[in-house]
């Protein structure tokens, strides 16, 4: 699902290129990752193995990135403090994959990909209720919004839920999307805690690693298809390897590096909004006026979030 790691990005010195090249730089980044549900449903593999492929696919580059920061003079190994964090970052990106991939199979991909975007509101909760930092009224204004914006995705689903109902038509694919939202969340501030002692193509590669072998446990305690059976399959996973992972982190870390964190807000809510359009264009799922205004609650509540 998921949006690339902004927190991990390091402060590279603005390029020369010239602006209206990085904001374009920018919004493809942001859109790679947003055709991440549309490869995952042509995918003719289990949820896990579809994080599993990503993962392998995204690594050459991963490692291509990491080579070139161990020319410059400041990278160092990897300590021993800065590895449990980057292990933890794997753990929780590796849920978020097969939490927000598995959700695709019950809900539609503007649901999964709205609800998945709540990982911004999810650490602000997380830190009021776990570490008592409390948030200004700006911040409970963005929660309350976001709430909101979450109840009008799944009220229908709820509502729905009786006798005939289908498994798509229940709130279960949904919780999964917002289980998917909370791993993403513990990746982000794993990442952060790494970050201070590790390069950022570094802990990419290392995060990613692990991501893929935790995947294809899960992959293989669950019973799923692992191998694809087609060529449509094989075109998607890696798809979602070079396309959604490495290119879409690649060229978000880039543009960042001239547009800078102002630019986050756009990251984060770009991606749902090509989720949204694509679903719509490809698979016909036309969202509802309740769906649009609860889609839109939670965008705002994270441009709040982002701001605050």
């Amino acid at each position: 699902m998921t949006t690339a790691d902004l927190s991990g990005s390091p402060a590279a010195p603005r390029p020369a290129a010239p602006a209206l090249a990085m904001f374009v730089a920018l919004l493809a980044g942001a859109t790679c990752i947003g055709f991440s549900g549309v490869f995952v449903r042509f995918a003719d593999v289990g949820p896990a193995a579809a994080g599993f492929w990503r993962m392998i696919f995204a690594l050459p580059v991963l490692a291509a990135w990491m080579a070139l920061e161990r020319r410059r003079p400041v990278a160092g190994p990897v300590s021993a403090g800065a590895f449990w964090p980057i292990a933890l970052a794997g753990l929780a990106f590796g849920f978020d994959v097969v939490l927000y991939n598995a959700a695709l199979g019950f809900t539609t991909i503007a649901n999964a990909s709205l609800l998945g975007n709540l990982s911004p509101v999810v650490v602000v909760l997380g830190g009021w209720l776990l570490l008592g930092e409390k948030p200004t009224r700006r911040i409970l204004g963005a929660l309350t919004l976001a709430l909101a914006g979450a109840l009008m995705l799944v009220a229908p689903k709820l509502a729905g839920a009786g006798a005939g109902a289908t498994s798509a038509d229940g709130p279960f694919g949904d919780m999964l999307a917002v289980g998917a939202a909370v791993a993403y969340a513990g990746y982000i501030l794993a990442i952060r805690r790494a970050r201070a002692s590790a390069d950022a193509g570094r802990i990419a590669l290392i995060s990613s690693a692990l991501c893929a072998a935790f995947c294809l446990v899960a992959a293989l305690a669950l019973g799923e298809t692992i191998m694809p059976a087609s060529l449509a399959g094989w075109l998607a996973v890696i798809a979602l390897g070079l396309v959604s992972h490495a290119l879409g982190q690649g060229l978000i870390t880039l543009s960042l590096g001239s547009y800078g964190a102002s630019a986050a807000s756009l990251v984060m809510v770009w991606p749902a909004l090509v989720s949204v359009l694509a679903a719509w264009a490809i698979f016909g799922e036309q969202p509802s006026p309740a769906q649009a205004f609860g889609g839109v609650a939670i965008l705002a509540a994270v441009l709040l979030v982002r701001r605050g």
